[in-house]
């Protein structure tokens, strides 16, 4: 059965169906359509220039993987109208942004997304990535997998590495204002050069390669995990990390991964990670 309540507004009488949308004295604000991108921007298309780093280094990437999931996307405080749980895996080398989903939702301000970068798993699909790179995502099971070459002009390395680490990015501060009728976006943006922060808690940390370039302990060109694992970093003015028990680069590398999200561009997350 359905109930009624009425409602006396000066001399007329309305009558409310409460089992009815929108409720009684609110109107129906509309549709509109509300796309989520993912983008690496310009550090990973093109690469990180020497003018960024505090000791003269470059970087450009030849992968830069990332496995996307858990997303959602909300007005202020309400439940989010987009709940997505599809594992999606990008290379951000490729130029981008890349569209990750589109849907149909009320008009409003989304101002609340969430996403998580963690571990691929078997099911997940190709967001932009190839076949081969979801299957080497899965198969190591990796949340990043990044490949490329530094150089500062005279010493060139290379590296490939893969982190499984799981890192829940909340209460993004997403900028879309939807209209009735209109359209709108969220972009989930990677921040690459934060994997070569020297500190992992400054807010003014610097970029740095070097010291990861002489953890190449073999000379072979190649820094490999293994290499960093191996590389103290106790003793060094750079690499703060508070008082974390990390020491050596590739678990400060490693923990720095859960830094890369971030939300509409310089938007700002909570993080929630493990693993690192």
């Amino acid at each position: 059965m359905v109930r009624y309540q009425t409602v006396r507004r000066g001399a007329v009488l309305v009558v409310c169906g409460l089992a009815a949308a929108p409720a009684c004295g609110e109107e129906d604000a509309g549709q509109g359509t509300l796309a989520v991108e993912i983008w690496g921007e310009d550090f990973i298309e093109h690469g990180i220039p020497a003018t960024e780093f505090a000791d003269g280094w470059s970087v450009v990437f030849d992968k830069f993987l990332v496995a996307v999931d858990g997303l959602s996307v909300a007005r202020g405080s309400g439940a989010p109208d987009i709940e997505d749980g599809t594992q999606r895996v990008f290379d951000l080398t490729r130029p981008g942004p890349f569209p990750f989903l589109t849907r149909q939702v009320p008009a409003g301000r989304y101002d609340r997304t969430s996403y998580r970068v963690g571990p691929a798993v078997a099911g997940a699909v190709a967001g932009n990535a190839t076949t081969d790179d979801v299957a080497l995502m899965v198969g190591g099971g990796y949340a990043v997998y990044l490949a490329g070459t530094a150089t500062d002009g005279t010493v060139t390395k290379t590296f490939r590495w893969g982190f499984d680490s799981d890192t829940r990015y909340t209460g993004c501060q997403s900028q879309a204002n939807l209209a009735s009728g209109g359209a709108g976006t969220v972009q989930i943006t990677i921040h690459a050069d934060h994997l070569f922060y020297d500190d992992l808690f400054s807010e003014t940390p610097d970029v740095r390669f070097a010291e990861i370039a002489r953890a190449d302990a073999d000379g072979d060109g190649e820094v490999t995990a293994v290499e960093l694992a191996a590389h103290d970093i106790t003793g060094l003015a750079d690499y703060g990390t508070g008082s974390l028990a990390i020491d050596n680069l590739w678990d400060f590398i490693e923990h720095l991964t859960g830094t890369l999200g971030h939300i509409d561009g310089e938007g700002h997350c909570h993080t929630e990670a493990s693993g690192h």
